[in-house]
């Protein structure tokens, strides 16, 4: 009689932190699909999100639903933020789009006092200055390259994107789910009147599906099934995956490669991101919340775009 090896298993943490890292790395295809799509930004924005709502469908349940007046004001945001980052990613490099939507938070932290009437102390200034290093870096080492529009851009998905999350704040009472599902739904609709929207090659309009499900569906309900058992502030850690493979994968796929200019801005934003989820998250607590939290339904853990 052969004695059976016991079978190794992973624990809950563990197994979260991977699903969640998994889904990082699903959104962090972004860059790639964009690229490869010949349609514009409000095709892409438009068919992305009409392909999404559909294989939400399944997941969605018809309980704890948003506010008509929070949801108008949701999906003018989540549409500004889709279309700006794409087109960002149309006009410049993925490495500059994906950096730049990455100050998110720190738009949060800017404009939460304004906004959210939290204090703002000295060691979210920090982070908020590390950010800002960055993005001079990126944008003087940049200069005279014919990038500008895109990176403009890029600010402005990273803005639309901060006050998104601090709208899904105020809406954490609803099915986070359901809330997406009606915010790619809403989109989609609003995006299916303008002219030529509809004009997309067989071959774009398959990529747009495949991309919809492998960088939208599929990460989304790993990453909710991931924040069952990791921490909000881990999960942001592990989600800083995507903004780092995102540009790697369009240099391998694509060819495209960023500059100097844009590594080394990229990565001080990166290293402020870092900061201000570890050790400034320890010297202020119960100061600005988590920047990019969703609904409680995903405990509180950040949504990269994607």
């Amino acid at each position: 009689m052969v004695a059976r090896l016991p079978t190794p298993s992973l624990s809950p943490l563990t197994t979260g932190r991977l699903t969640i890292l998994l889904a990082a790395v699903l959104w962090s295809t972004n860059g790639v699909f964009i690229k490869e799509i010949d349609a514009d930004a409000t095709s892409i924005t438009f068919f992305r999100c009409f392909f999404a709502a559909i294989f939400l469908v399944p997941l969605v349940r018809l309980r704890n639903a948003p506010k008509p007046f929070d949801v108008v004001i949701g999906v003018g945001l989540f549409a500004a933020l889709l279309w700006l980052f794409v087109s960002s990613t149309k006009e410049t490099s993925a490495a500059n789009a994906i950096f730049l939507q990455y100050t998110a938070p720190f738009y949060v932290i800017a404009l939460a006092p304004v906004l959210l009437r939290e204090r703002l102390r000295g060691i979210d200034l920090a982070a908020l200055v590390i950010c800002l290093t960055g993005v001079v870096i990126l944008f003087a080492g940049n200069a005279g390259s014919g990038d500008l529009t895109g990176m403009i851009m890029g600010l402005g998905s990273g803005l639309f994107f901060g006050l998104y999350m601090m709208w899904l704040r105020r809406m954490k009472y609803a099915n986070s789910v359901l809330l997406t599902f009606i915010h790619c739904g809403a989109v989609a609709l609003i995006f299916a009147f303008v002219p030529g929207v509809w004009d997309v090659s067989g071959r774009d309009a398959a990529l747009l599906a495949l991309m919809a499900a492998v960088q939208f569906a599929i990460p989304y309900t790993l990453f909710a099934h991931g924040l069952h058992t990791v921490a909000s502030t881990e999960a942001s850690l592990i989600a800083l995956v995507e903004p780092v493979l995102n540009p790697i994968w369009v240099v391998l796929i694509i060819g495209e490669i960023p500059t100097l200019a844009t590594a080394i801005g990229g990565a001080v934003i990166i290293i402020g991101l870092i900061l201000r989820y570890t050790l400034f998250a320890r010297w202020s607590p119960g100061t600005i919340s988590e920047p990019g939290t969703v609904p409680e339904q995903l405990s509180d853990g950040p949504l990269p775009e994607g």
